[in-house]
């Protein structure tokens, strides 16, 4: 891989936090006795009291609801037409059927466990409050699963821990106690929720009934063990959890068991056991349908065959994770997974794809950002909302007396709301203006340094055609010409005198000596001398003198001009006149030149008028490689070009910065 991919990657890596490890709400599932759901339906058969049987129904709901969506599903709807005439019952009701979306459906959910919280918060009683606690709990457990572990974090600890302290609840403390650690240990906090697990694990092992939350709590903490970087730590953790679990084989917590458990052996060098666990795991996960469970076994995978170098493997259960991820909102894990990849890759050797993985983790981590934001305005304005609305509610119930005033108040609200949209626009009008000049400016640039490109491109190419005619000129001047010189000084020697051959000897001197003058004006053309000796008025000068003849007539004026210029720009002016006149003799068939070249400082003029035939300067075709050629120089002096034709002759104006 070259190195700045190599440099990228490791760049990100410092950035990443590992992969979240998702554990759904320990505050929806107390005991493991739900698997007994024959005694609940015998129950539902025989009780005559309305609450004995919603009871069964709501812990049916409650046991169905990570085996059999469909079942829990109707249980739930059942509690709710059952109590409709209760509204505590109610408000139970929807919290069942809150956990039964809780797997498949989390704005659905949410919402009910915030219908279910609304409804109960009119009732004082400790049970009332025992499940505002859990609402709130489950709640914040799905703003995990929507990557917002803070926002699970802030609901512990201001909504949930002060209900259950309220209640009086050990249990539901330890249990809040437990989520707290989680989301810490999602936040790579690995000390701090070792702490809230310990309090937790105290409470839970003082408590007369064994709860499947218990080896919950011990799995997770041998996991912060092991991330801690001490794997030894994390054995007693796992016995103690393997311990409780062993009696409930059917437990949907073995999963996650067997997650960590093949972390531990991993951590420990024992790839056999690791892999042996992630089986057992993946076996479960798949019969139980846990797909968390399931990414987060084959994530563990990855992380085995990675250590023993088995990247096509470990590349296999990335792709399985990948896959899965449109079923799971964490858009961390699928950063995670597109990292992964791309390391994985490099690490195979394939640069080619690792750039192509770390390039999508980029576009994700771009795309969840601007999501954030979107987000996050979206809950401001909900919970303004929410807000003016209950204070309406409360002010209408308070005293009707000031309805009259209310109007006047939310007539105010609207007219605010109103004004607020109409700055909105303005501003957002304003920004597309300003982003639009900003866009017009930014193509300004980019033609701006395209042509700039160009012109040093061509300022490049000129420079070495000129080098190239120097040398073809010195070459022909200093090579073949002395020696054609010198062979017509041999030929002249020759004894001629009443020879017969003295006519065609003397023919061949004269041939040749034509043809030295021929490759003297080649050199001179290619090169003026007087250009390197004299300067650029004076190789004009001689310029227009070698063009006159009878049938063209050519008048040169001077003024001004600077002899200091550098040479690069006297050979280039020199180039344009003399494509110019080449074209007005060549191709309008000018009888009459007129040339005048002046300068004022850094300003450099040139004029040229011709009788020619006269050309139209609108057509494309007009506009040949000479004329191209022109133009480029005038563009690479940042001149201007103004040219006038018609069938009496061309007038052609040309002003350059020569600074």
């Amino acid at each position: 891989m070259n190195q700045s991919l190599t440099n990228a990657i490791r760049k990100i890596a410092y950035c990443l936090l590992p992969l979240l490890f998702y554990v759904q709400a320990a505050a929806q599932h107390v005991v493991d006795d739900r698997k007994f759901p024959d005694s609940l339906q015998q129950v539902l058969k025989t009780s005559e009291k309305l609450k004995d049987k919603l009871d069964a129904i709501f812990l049916l709901s409650d046991f169905y609801s990570t085996r059999d969506t469909t079942k829990a599903l109707d249980y739930a709807r059942q509690g709710i037409m059952l109590s409709h005439q209760d509204e505590y019952l109610t408000a139970i009701a929807h919290f069942y059927l809150a956990g039964v979306y809780f797997e498949f459906d989390i704005n659905h959910s949410q919402q009910e466990y915030l219908y279910a919280e609304k409804l109960l918060s009119k009732f004082s009683q400790r049970e009332a409050l025992i499940f505002r606690s859990k609402a709130w709990s489950n709640y914040g457990a799905l703003e995990q699963r929507l990557d917002k572990p803070r926002e699970f974090l802030d609901i512990l600890i201001n909504k949930v821990l002060p209900l259950v302290q309220q209640a009086g609840d050990s249990t539901r403390m330890a249990l809040s106690y437990h989520n707290i650690g989680l989301v810490l240990l999602n936040l790579n906090e690995y000390e701090r929720s070792l702490e809230y697990f310990s309090r937790a694990i105290a409470i839970m092992e003082t408590s007369r009934e064994m709860y499947a939350d218990l080896a919950d709590v011990y799995v997770m903490s041998a996991r912060a063990t092991i991330l801690s970087s001490k794997p030894k730590q994390a054995l007693p953790f796992l016995k103690n959890a393997r311990k409780i679990l062993e009696p409930n084989p059917d437990s949907y917590f073995w999963p996650l068991y067997y997650s960590v458990e093949a972390a531990y052996y991993r951590s420990t060098r024992l790839y056999v056991l690791a892999h042996q666990s992630v089986e057992k795991g993946m076996a479960l996960a798949e019969e139980m349908n846990n797909v968390f469970d399931k990414r987060a076994l084959l994530y563990e995978q990855f992380s085995v065959y990675k250590e023993e170098k088995n990247y096509i493997a470990a590349k296999n259960s990335l792709l399985q994770g990948l896959d899965m991820e449109g079923k799971l909102p964490l858009s961390k894990n699928k950063k995670q997974l597109l990292f992964d990849l791309a390391e994985t890759e490099k690490l195979s050797g394939n640069t080619d794809a690792a750039y192509s993985w770390l390039t999508q983790y980029v576009a994700l981590s771009d795309s969840i950002n601007a999501q954030r934001t979107k987000t996050d305005i979206a809950v401001m304005e909900a919970r303004f909302r929410t807000a003016e609305k209950e204070k309406q509610i409360l002010s209408l119930e308070h005293d009707k007396k000031y309805r009259q005033f209310q109007v006047l108040l939310l007539l105010a609200i609207v007219v605010v709301l109103s004004l607020i949209v109409a700055i909105s626009v303005m501003r957002l009008q304003y920004r597309k203006k300003i982003a639009d000049r900003r866009e017009t400016g930014y193509q300004a640039e980019l033609k701006r340094i395209e042509k700039e490109k160009q012109l040093s491109n061509y300022t490049a190419l000129m420079e070495g055609q000129e080098q190239e005619r120097r040398r073809m000129a010195r070459d022909l001047h200093d090579g073949l010409g002395c020696r054609l010189s010198a062979i017509k000084l041999g030929l002249s020697r020759i004894p001629v005198a009443n020879s017969p051959q003295e006519f065609p000897l003397q023919q061949v001197i004269d041939q040749l000596d034509a043809s030295i003058r021929e490759l003297r004006w080649i050199s001179r053309n290619m090169m003026p001398e007087s250009l390197l000796t004299l300067g650029l008025q004076e190789a004009l000068k001689d310029l227009c003198s070698s063009v006159m003849s009878p049938q063209l007539r050519l008048v040169y004026n001077a003024y001004n001009i600077d002899p200091a210029l550098p040479l690069s720009t006297q050979t280039m002016i020199y180039r344009m006149i003399q494509e110019i006149i080449t074209n007005a003799v060549k191709h309008a068939n000018a009888t009459t030149i007129l040339l005048q070249c002046s300068q004022e400082e850094y300003s450099f003029f040139i004029t040229i008028e011709d009788n020619g035939r006269g050309f139209d300067t609108n057509s494309h075709q007009s506009d040949g490689i000479g004329l191209k050629n022109i133009r480029n120089r005038v563009d690479y002096f940042h001149g201007n070009l103004h040219i006038e034709s018609s069938p009496e002759g061309t007038i052609i104006n040309i002003e350059l910065h020569v600074a």
